[in-house]
């Protein structure tokens, strides 16, 4: 008999920050994925899924006042407890971080755009470029090595199995459609231009969807070994 597919789960906070290219791509290697909204009601047992994807969102991570914060984290500490494998991304990475017992702090300015990051470990994180969009920032939590940064903040973590990643690998052309309406007048106040910002996308989207397959597929293979040595 064959073995169950994986199954994954994807934590997904508003409609316009889904799993894309991520998602895509888990479904592409087999898995099952499940797409939880906090909205929706009670969180799933994580210790259910081979590993758990936490998106973006436009709430802040450091507020406490989330309806669902608290059980986000309290999921989130399962999962590290338990080893399932996290992969946190941008307000998922955040909170990933502070559930390691790091901190999250507002920027001075916000980073939205197209940028490289500087990476220690690009056999798991390219240089990018990658798309960047947020106002706040993890501290690099104890006991996790930060392994990409820009100028202006740390891009990403390592903590055993997990990953947490500041950028957005999964944004499509459509997500990134729909933040630039919602922030145009950010985008504008910092001197750049929707249209500029969504004819890059467009341009950059094939070998964007390629690296956030590449950067899903060594997470999944890192996942997947971790949970078949816990067992």
């Amino acid at each position: 008999m064959d073995p169950s597919p994986p199954r994954g789960l994807f934590i997904e906070h508003q409609a316009d920050a889904h799993p894309g290219y991520l998602g895509d791509r888990a479904v592409e290697r087999g898995a099952d994925v499940v797409i939880h909204a906090p909205a929706a009601g009670a969180f799933p047992d994580p210790c259910d899924f081979d590993f758990v994807v936490a998106l973006g969102s436009s709430d802040a991570a450091y507020d406490d006042t989330l309806s669902y914060g608290e059980a986000e984290r309290a999921l989130l500490k399962e999962a590290v407890e338990r080893d399932v494998p996290v992969l946190g991304v941008c307000f998922g990475a955040q909170m990933l971080a502070r559930t390691l017992g790091g901190e999250v702090r507002r920027m001075e300015r916000p980073e939205i755009g197209w940028a490289a990051v500087e990476t220690t470990e690009p056999a798991l994180i390219e240089p990018g470029p990658w798309l960047t969009w947020h106002f706040d920032a993890f501290i690099t939590p104890p006991g996790a090595v930060q392994i990409a940064r820009t100028p202006q903040a740390a891009q990403a973590f390592v903590h055993g199995p997990h990953l947490g990643v500041q950028f957005h690998p999964e944004a499509t052309v459509s997500s990134v459609a729909s933040w630039a309406r919602t922030y145009a007048d950010v985008i504008a106040g910092a001197g750049g231009s929707v249209d500029a910002l969504n004819a890059e996308t467009r341009r950059r989207a094939a070998r964007a969807r390629a690296a956030a397959h590449r950067l899903f597929d060594r997470f999944w293979d890192r996942a997947l070994a971790a949970r078949a040595a816990s067992r």
